[in-house]
């Protein structure tokens, strides 16, 4: 159990440079009253007496970090073991996200183009087709089959060279996969590999329905179709009574090959939809582009293949991103892996982002970086490093672009459903975190009437026992962020 501090030890604490915290911004726009010395020790008081109550129960063995400060003043409000090492989960995209928007600045696009290094005789081009990705993570399909149809716009029929595939954009090279990720989660799109010419994420889209009566294969309908990945099907339809048991899983030994398995009752409401990671993007991509070029017409004589764009090619289509500031929602608020991964790439992997740790006034030694999802069981982080990234992001230029794309508490992203009550909703503006055993949670809260408070919160060694235990879990957290909140 943690004692409430006295005024003049905790005057000395909030005065230590391993706890003291610098407000990043100017004065806020709202009134707000400062955190008397008295209401903040009532507010430990508080805390202290949530989490020694969830410790017999429903924290029972985890280990938990709790930092929160006030965003405008820098006053320390409560921390505890603030500079612990956990396992960050998901909060981890805060770091490469925030990296990002510093580094290249929120109107930053990635583009994608397609060349020639031929020339045109008649509807037939000498030459070959040179397809080069910039590293942009919300490259579709729908952009492949436009850049397929302005090749046959152009009226082009006829490729007599290759379709090239140039994927060097990426500043170093990396294996697909980052070390520490579990191999079971390598089967499913949030594990998908990335590389600098990508298109869907990498994955594709599963859906499966009963067969026609019980103990017949299932339906699958896979999109797109591609040569690049074999889909086996396993599964069966079940009696009405079955459960649920449809999943997916990759061979070990054959990469290239997804097993679909389970049991499927008859008679659902809606069939299962999930996604599946390809082990191989450039022939994905290559597959997709391909079809769509045929599709349109255009016939390529030589194949595909991987190689660096030669120096004269000439453009006939590009497509541009959207601007890195809806790349930073489409990450943080569904919580996508990919997209981080794509980001973690662009900067230069952990080299880059520790150099940029060091820049904001982060000792990054006392991190362990290995991607950019926080995937990886390897990952970890203090309390007060995310706290620091999120006052960082307190500046002016990039406060209003952080906080928008950041979830919202019962109204979008990943906290959409929680902390719904009327006192926390619209409150609680944080990146989740969630991988086994471990629930993290950190961002901003706003409370009635002192303003802005930045906050980590995280729980490792959770061990989510029985029914209904993340909605405990999410009780406590309520609870400490409700204290906060609700503070006269």
């Amino acid at each position: 159990m943690r004692k409430c501090l006295g005024t003049l030890a905790f005057a000395a604490l909030l005065a230590s440079p391993m706890l003291a915290f610098a407000a990043t911004t100017a004065p806020p726009t709202l009134a707000s009253t400062r955190f008397s010395t008295a209401e903040v020790a009532r507010l430990r008081a508080r805390i202290a007496a949530i989490l020694r109550a969830a410790r017999s129960g429903t924290l029972r063995g985890a280990h938990v970090a709790f930092l929160a400060i006030d965003a405008n003043r820098g006053t320390l409000i409560d921390a505890v073991h603030p500079d612990d090492d956990f396992i960050p989960a998901s909060t981890f995209k805060l770091i490469v996200g925030s990296a990002s928007l510093d580094t290249f600045g929120p109107e930053q696009r990635f583009v994608t183009t397609l060349a020639s290094d031929g020339t045109r005789a008649g509807t037939a081009l000498h030459g070959d087709l040179i397809l080069r990705g910039g590293g942009d993570p919300t490259l579709d399909d729908k952009a492949l089959r436009e850049a397929a149809r302005a090749v046959a716009q152009s009226g082009i029929t006829r490729v007599d060279g290759a379709l090239i595939l140039d994927n060097t954009a990426f500043r170093y090279p990396s294996a697909l996969y980052r070390p520490g990720w579990a191999w079971d989660d390598l089967t499913y799109g949030y594990g998908a590999p990335t590389d600098a010419l990508s298109v869907d994420e990498n994955a594709l889209h599963i859906t499966v329905a009963p067969g026609p009566r019980p103990g017949s294969a299932v339906a699958l309908s896979v999109s797109p179709e591609t040569a690049s990945l074999q889909i086996e099907n396993h599964a069966i339809t079940g009696s009405s009574e079955a459960t649920d048991t449809i999943d997916a899983m990759r061979p070990w030994n054959d990469p290239n090959v997804v097993r679909i398995i389970g049991v499927i009752p008859q008679g659902v409401k809606s069939p299962d939809r999930f996604r599946v990671a390809v082990e191989n993007p450039q022939a994905f991509v290559g597959d997709a582009f391909l079809a769509d070029l045929e599709a349109n017409g255009v016939a390529v004589a030589a194949g595909m293949r991987t190689d660096a764009s030669p120096p004269d090619a000439t453009t006939l289509w590009q497509h541009r991103s959207p601007p890195l500031s809806t790349i930073l929602a489409r990450m943080w608020q569904p919580s996508d892996n990919f997209i981080a991964e794509m980001l973690y790439r662009h900067l230069g992997g952990a080299r880059a982002e520790r150099a940029w740790l060091r820049r904001v006034g982060i000792d990054p030694t006392t991190l362990t970086i290995v991607d950019g999802s926080g995937l990886s069981a390897y990952d970890r982080v203090t309390p007060r490093a995310l706290v620091r990234v999120l006052q960082y992001d307190r500046a002016p230029q990039r406060r209003a672009i952080v906080e928008a794309a950041l979830p919202l508490s019962g109204v979008r992203g990943t906290l959409q459903y929680r902390f719904r009550d009327p006192t926390l909703r619209g409150k609680v503006n944080a990146k989740t975190g969630s991988v086994n055993h471990v629930r993290t949670l950190a961002g901003y809260l706003r409370t009635e009437k002192h303003g802005t408070v930045t906050f980590a919160l995280l729980v490792n060694d959770w061990m989510d026992r029985g029914p209904g235990a993340m909605k405990r879990l999410d009780a406590v957290r309520a609870a400490m962020l409700r204290a906060i909140v609700t503070a006269p």
